[in-house]
Order: C-alpha cells, then structure tokens, then sequence
C-alpha cells in the first residue's frame, strides 16, 4: 500500500524516532498525515495520473541537462485530487487537535474562496497565491501552513512527473535548482557508499548530484564561505550553510547509520525541523523558500 504515493514512509518514521530527539512526540501526527494521503490514493489510484513524457519532455532534454539548466515543467495540477488531498490532510489535523478546528475552518473557507469550482485545473500560482492569504490573515501558524501545502503538492506531483523523472538524463545535470520542475532544495543526502552529496526536490522528489563544496543557491565555490553544523551527539543531518547568500539546506548523511533501502528525506525533513530554528537563529534563511519556523519562534541575532 506504501507505494501508491510514498514509499516505505512508515518504516522511516520509526528510524526518525530513534535518530532525532523530540520527534516521538510528532511522530504519530506525521504518521496520521501520510496515512491520510496514502488512504486517499489507495481509494483513488486513477488520480493525478503520471503525465506522459511526449507532451513534456523537450526533444533536446539531454543537451539541457548537459548546460545545468532546468526544465521547469510545472503542469497545473487536477483541482478535485487538490482539493480532495488538501481538506483529507486538514480533516486529519483537526482530529489530532481539536484545538486547531476553527483555524482549519477558516482555511478551508479561504480554499474554496480561491479555488473556484468551476476550474478544472490548478496552478502552482494560485496555490502560492491562496497560501500566501492565509498567512496574511493569520488564519492558520506558517509553518502548519508549509506542511498542508507542502505534503499537498509533492503528493501530486511526485506522481504526476514519474514519467519524466524516469526518462530525462538528471546524471548529466549539476545545477543547483531542481532539474525538473526549477525548485529550490530544502534538503538532500550524502551518499553511504561514496559520500556525493545529491539533493531532493520538495515538490516533484527527483535526486541529482550536487558538487559537494558549491552553494546550490548563489553557485559559491570558496570554501572559507562555505560551511554546516551539526547537533551535538547527532551527526545524521547537517544543516549546510552560505555566508555569501545566507542561505541554507539540510544534508543527511547516510553513511552514519545502516541504511536498509532508500532513505525517505521528506519525513527526515519533518523530523528535524529543530535544525531549521536553529538555522534561522544563526541568521540563515531557508534557500528553498520554505518557512518551517514561524518568525515568533526565532529570537534576534545576537552580534
């Protein structure tokens, strides 16, 4: 059942819980939201179908990847699987905190708001823009904000762009941005055989290979500004970091423990959600874009 949107996330939640301190406790929320949309496809296996690489897919594909430019394929996506995966992950919340029903009321008004019922399609622009409205109202805390959308459209296009994933030449790709659809990373790993550092796209989940000492943001290649942290007594994320962009990512390595199968990032992103606020409070901000850390939860900078 995993596997209709996310596979082996169960297992890797429960080797979060023994790597991340703190993450037990949101465990069992995370677990009930993928849950949620792994139920929902398993209902639904016909929506947000992959799209077929001919109408996308560039004929000269290879020799964009070989340029490091990406192809920013961003299809708008089916409005009902939006709708549907979205109130399916909110309905999910209020259930684990009744607390927050009211709040999740409100947003769901605003969704239908924005959405209009008579499209058929959505677009990642008006997805941003929707997200970008109930911020401004205040209807809902930012960073349960990234997580609804967030797990919202990588749930879909990480089906709907399989197709192209398994197709385009990403080996030959160096960039920094995500060679599919043009993202900003959040996160990555290094390898445990050879220790390359390759890097995940949030939305659509294709991997590439990064140079290991290059800032994916501004492309800095100086060593001396150019850096990570850990936390002490855990080696398994970094958070790495830019002092010319002020930039940063997060870095799993997964030459630190056994790794049986592929690592499943997105829910290591979750579970080390610690490492963003302290990021933030070194005065870094997130490359991708992605605001896990409300701006409350982040003192001033102490120079």
């Amino acid at each position: 059942m995993n596997d209709l949107w996310l596979a082996g996330y169960e297992q890797e939640i429960e080797r979060c819980i023994k790597i991340y301190d703190n993450f037990k406790a949101g465990s069992g929320f995370i677990r009930s939201v993928f849950d949620s949309i792994n139920t929902y496809f398993k209902v639904h296996p016909d929506h947000a179908p992959p799209i077929e690489k001919g109408s996308l897919l560039p004929a000269n594909s290879t020799d964009i990847m070989k340029k490091d430019i990406s192809l920013v394929l961003r299809p708008p996506v089916d409005r009902e699987p939006f709708c549907s995966v979205f109130k399916e992950i909110c309905t999910t919340i209020v259930k684990t905190n009744l607390a927050l029903k009211k709040n999740i009321s409100n947003a769901i008004k605003m969704f239908e708001k924005y959405i209009s019922e008579d499209s058929k399609m959505v677009s990642l622009e008006e997805i941003a823009d929707l997200h970008k409205h109930i911020i401004e109202e205040n209807i809902i805390a930012e960073d349960l904000a990234t997580l609804i959308f967030t797990t919202t459209k990588y749930s879909l296009y990480k089906r709907q762009l399989k197709l192209i994933k398994e197709d385009l030449r990403t080996d030959l790709y160096e960039g920094g941005d995500c060679p599919v659809c043009g993202k900003k990373p959040h996160y990555g790993l290094l390898h445990p055989d050879n220790g390359a550092k390759h890097l995940e796209c949030w939305l659509c989940g294709t991997r590439w290979v990064h140079p290991r000492v290059k800032c994916p943001f501004c492309s800095n290649e100086k060593r001396e500004d150019l850096g990570f942290f850990t936390v002490e007594g855990n080696d398994t994320c970094r958070v790495n970091y830019c002092r010319v962009c002020c930039r940063y990512y997060k870095v799993y390595d997964a030459r630190t423990f056994h790794v049986d199968g592929d690592l499943v990032l997105p829910v290591h992103n979750l579970a080390s959600l610690g490492y963003d606020l302290l990021a933030g409070k070194e005065g870094f901000s997130p490359g991708s874009g992605l605001k896990w850390v409300n701006d409350e939860e982040l003192s001033y900078r102490q120079d």
